[in-house]
């Protein structure tokens, strides 16, 4: 799964990965929780980035609160979900930008926090789904995304257990493909597979992350994902 990850590149950087155009609103995030806003970038617009809230709302919901999880897509089962099925036929596909992600250690009762990071890429991108939501009274837009899940590689696993789930991140190459208009269903589903490990390292990180509010102020801080021998 993937509750919480990180996207703290400056916008040049941002820039230097993706030629894109970039929200005049966007600022570093340490610690990304549902319902706040990622960047992403859609298969229909892929010129630009996108604040959308992270957690999405189908087209077809009531209002914005939902009594069910949509932060994470099981990508095995994608195909025929009510929620994530009609978004892959439409090719609903996103690029979530980020730099990290954080996992849990709950084996010895206390959640220990750790963050994932590549050895290959500072910055890289979920494979994700997006979806616009209107208001019918109001005419209030409410563009929200998910990110898709695999099984967990070993380095993710050895976290929790090995039936532990692991967002998909896109190589550098396959990013293109997930935003093609022109891949079937199965063919996208294809690329939601386990990142190598040998490409990947965690690093333990403060209880402090654990919070996403503080004082009722977004628990937001680059101390957060740093590695906690060095705090």
């Amino acid at each position: 799964m993937c509750a919480r990850y990180t996207l703290t590149k400056e916008q040049k950087e941002l820039l230097k990965a993706y030629a894109v155009k970039l929200p005049v609103d966007y600022s570093p995030n340490y610690n990304l929780a549902p319902t706040q806003n990622g960047l992403v970038i859609t298969g229909d617009e892929p010129d630009i980035a996108q604040q959308m809230h992270f957690g999405l709302v189908p087209f077809w919901a009531e209002n914005t609160k939902l009594n069910f999880s949509t932060m994470n897509a099981r990508s095995e089962e994608a195909a025929t979900n009510r929620t994530w099925s009609p978004l892959l036929k439409n090719h609903k596909t996103c690029l979530v930008l980020a730099d990290g992600f954080y996992e849990w250690d709950k084996k010895t009762g206390t959640s220990l926090p750790y963050r994932f990071v590549l050895n290959d890429r500072e910055l890289f991108a979920f494979a994700g789904l997006w979806s616009q939501w209107k208001d019918k009274f109001s005419g209030e837009v409410y563009r929200s995304f998910t990110i898709m899940t695999t099984v967990a590689n070993e380095t993710v696993g050895k976290v929790h257990d090995p039936k532990f789930r692991m967002p998909v991140i896109l190589g550098a190459e396959t990013e293109k493909l997930w935003l093609s208009k022109d891949l079937s269903v199965s063919d996208l589903l294809s690329l939601c597979s386990p990142y190598p490990d040998e490409l990947m390292k965690s690093y333990r990180v403060s209880t402090a992350v654990n919070a996403t509010v503080v004082n009722k102020s977004h628990n937001n801080a680059p101390e957060l994902m740093l590695p906690l021998n060095s705090q």
